[in-house]
């Protein structure tokens, strides 16, 4: 795919910021500009991942779909590793689940230059990994506190237990609209919790995790 970027745009989205401002006041040349700037460089980078082309359009398809649906939710981070985390945790969810592999390589990490190699960063090759994934986890805890007991109720069936929420919605005896609206506003809450009372890296690991089941 060739795309161009719009030079009056260039200069009219000079930083994030701008950017997501704009997007999340539905601007649809915005969110041209973002797809344009970025999914040359997350193709390539999905493709490492699941060794399909065409499995990987279809990821960043449902990935850049997500981000548009939830823009409402983003506080002010760096698009490129929101989108670079998003397209990994996706990548990384299809792998799982059409059972290619157990554990991912990471031999292909050596292959990868600057961002790229820097968003593939995982967790589970740092020796804090332990007390990395504790902090993170209570921080997701504290963070689920703080909606009702049935939205969590809710949150829990779609992100943690991976429920459609037409499964959620019959088991529930609820509309999948109630649903919908339900994990929409705690991923809201949830947003709005972690901005102010965790990491921006944290910031950018669990909500990339949380947008996209």
């Amino acid at each position: 795919m060739v795309v161009q970027l719009n030079q009056a745009n260039s200069y009219r989205f000079s930083t994030d910021e701008a950017l997501l401002d704009d997007i999340k006041q539905s601007d649809h040349v915005a969110f041209e500009y973002l797809f344009k700037r970025y999914y040359p460089r997350l193709l390539g980078y999905a493709v490492r991942f699941v060794q399909d082309e065409d499995m990987a359009r279809d990821i960043l398809q449902e990935c850049f779909m997500t981000f548009w649906e939830r823009r409402h939710l983003l506080a002010a981070v760096s698009l490129s590793s929101l989108l670079f985390l998003m397209v990994r945790n996706a990548c990384l969810n299809y792998l799982k689940h059409s059972a290619l592999v157990r554990h991912i390589p990471i031999d292909y990490l050596n292959e990868l230059n600057g961002e790229e190699k820097l968003y593939s960063a995982d967790l589970m090759l740092s020796a804090d990994e332990p007390v990395l994934y504790e902090d993170l986890k209570r921080q997701i805890d504290d963070a689920l506190s703080h909606l009702s007991p049935r939205s969590r109720e809710i949150f829990l069936l779609s992100r943690f237990k991976g429920l459609k929420n037409r499964e959620i919605a019959e088991m529930l005896g609820i509309s999948t609209t109630a649903v919908e609206k339900h994990i929409s506003k705690s991923l809201k809450l949830i947003s709005d919790y972690l901005k102010d009372n965790t990491s921006y890296t944290s910031y950018l690991i669990i909500m990339s995790s949380l947008l996209f089941r």
